[in-house]
């Protein structure tokens, strides 16, 4: 069991690598004017880029440092606990009030699931109903700092 999290640490951490050399490419691709070098992509394709493997790159860190065994408060030491009106303020949308007060990575909490599922772990979840009656998975948020591996799953 220790080889497979330690495979899946390293095939992880090489995925991480190569999506952050990608964006280090993307950032200078942002520029229209003074720029110099070979331009591979648009402006406006750079800038769309770069925003959101930012925050890929936020989730995967995330997923990998839960693997790690840290929780939320280590991987983001500086983050500040969510405040619904700040977010709203920033963003125009409401964040539900199950999140006051928690780490700012819950909100990410179903994309650094994904993540973990690649590599044969998850996050509890809850099973819900979207609007038209479809079943999904939502992880639930209090106990996003917990991982449990596929193989220790009791059904």
């Amino acid at each position: 069991m220790e080889t497979k999290l330690a495979n899946a640490l390293y095939n992880f951490r090489q995925e991480i690598a190569k999506l952050e050399v990608e964006q280090k490419n993307a950032k200078p691709q942002r520029k229209t004017v003074h720029f110099n070098g070979t331009r591979t992509m648009e402006p406006w394709e750079a800038t769309e880029f770069v925003k959101d493997t930012k925050v890929e790159l936020r989730a995967m860190y995330a997923a990998y440092g839960l693997l790690r065994g840290k929780k939320f408060e280590q991987i983001e030491s500086n983050s500040k606990p969510i405040n619904r009106e700040e977010i709203y303020e920033r963003t125009g949308q409401w964040l539900s009030e199950k999140f006051e007060g928690l780490h700012p990575l819950t909100i990410y909490r179903n994309l650094i699931n994904k993540y973990l599922n690649k590599y044969g772990y998850e996050m509890p979840y809850e099973e819900k109903k979207d609007v038209w009656g479809k079943p999904y998975k939502d992880v639930i948020p209090e106990s996003c700092e917990e991982i449990v591996c596929f193989d220790k799953q009791t059904a």
